[in-house]
């Protein structure tokens, strides 16, 4: 287990590595060594946060308490700040919003994504003011999956201590 913790973790830096593949792979460690709610937290990664994460908090998904590390590390990287791209009142508020899409299809964006322009997403009409688009950094995407690279790699190092 150990040993097979510690190749993922190898693995895991390559840039062009497959992640899905990875994270699957995880999720194996995880559970051999008993760990349910890491393993818990790769389904997640796997088939996408919703419809578990409509109206319920973060660490309630993962099964973990309020404070638990784990909840700060998927926010960081799951949840992205963005601009309403209609301005109102004058100004361009900030927004946040947390990607529930699945690894496989996150990764399928930043492949798609094209550099250099701004990455606009329509919410519809309940989500945020009069359904303004919301415009992402064009490196969004890569940002979620280095994120979840950084985070599965460190989690992946606590099986090894």
């Amino acid at each position: 287990m150990t040993e097979d913790a510690i190749s993922l973790r190898h693995r895991l830096n390559a840039p062009e590595a497959d992640l899905v593949a990875l994270a699957t792979e995880a999720r194996a460690v995880f559970a051999a060594a008993g760990n349910a709610v890491h393993a818990s937290w790769l389904d997640l990664e796997l088939a996408g946060y919703r419809p578990a994460i409509e109206g319920r908090p973060v660490h309630e998904v993962l099964g973990v308490p309020a404070g638990d590390r784990l909840v700060a590390h998927v926010t960081s990287y799951r949840a992205q700040r963005g601009e309403l791209t209609v301005p109102a009142n004058g100004a361009r508020p900030p927004f946040s919003h947390f990607f529930v899409e699945s690894l496989a299809d996150l990764v399928a964006a930043a492949n798609r994504v094209k550099k250099g322009a701004p990455v606009l997403l329509d919410f519809g009409p309940t989500v945020v003011v009069d359904g303004s688009p919301v415009a992402f950094p064009p490196d969004v995407f890569d940002r979620l999956l280095l994120g979840f690279r950084a985070v599965l790699h460190l989690e992946l190092g606590n099986l090894t201590a």
